[in-house]
């Protein structure tokens, strides 16, 4: 198990008719709808889905990767609190004592990355207006990502393309699905 992640331009919210299950389907044949994303908020970060509601939405383009195991999403996440300068916190991780980047952001409250780096490993959403700032963020940065060569791993610098360009496409009226 990993975490995927979906970026969506210019969406439309859509009413859509429901079967049993929640899922939605066309109205006439009854089949189910591919062509539609579904926006649900983190309730433990609703702020993050700003500019967006929960509901089904259609969409211009979109953009799909792995992030990677959920382990290996939180080395990255980690990395990139270190490349933007948080610095290491003690905090606990997984029951156990750990001095990590991340937890230096997560106190920190704001800055580079921030809301990318305090959400969820998981689920939920992160929505227009927020992606705007991420990719800012991730534009800011850039240069310096390209040459920034982390122990350990040679991908860091491509999952950080990957998100530059999910950031990319949700700020343009979109979102960014974490699942």
């Amino acid at each position: 198990m990993g975490l995927d992640i979906t970026a969506y331009r210019q969406v439309k919210k859509e009413d859509v008719v429901l079967n049993e299950d929640g899922e939605p389907i066309d109205p006439v044949t009854k089949d189910y709808r591919y062509d539609l994303a579904r926006v649900r908020a983190n309730s433990d970060f609703l702020s993050r889905a700003e500019g967006i509601e929960d509901g089904h939405y259609s969409y211009e383009a979109s953009h799909g990767f792995c992030a990677g195991s959920y382990s290996g999403y939180n080395w990255w996440r980690n990395e990139l609190a270190k490349f933007a300068g948080y610095p290491a916190t003690s905090c606990v991780k997984f029951g156990a004592e750990a001095v990590r980047h991340d937890a230096g952001a997560w106190a920190a409250n704001s800055g580079p990355f921030y809301e990318l780096i305090n959400f969820s490993d998981c689920e939920g959403v992160i929505g227009p207006v927020v992606a705007k700032k991420l990719a800012q963020d991730f534009a800011d940065f850039a240069d310096r990502a390209m040459a920034y060569q982390p122990d350990m791993r040679g991908d860091w610098y491509a999952r950080y393309l990957e998100w530059q360009t999910a950031f990319l496409m949700a700020a343009d009226h979109g979102f960014v699905d974490f699942h």
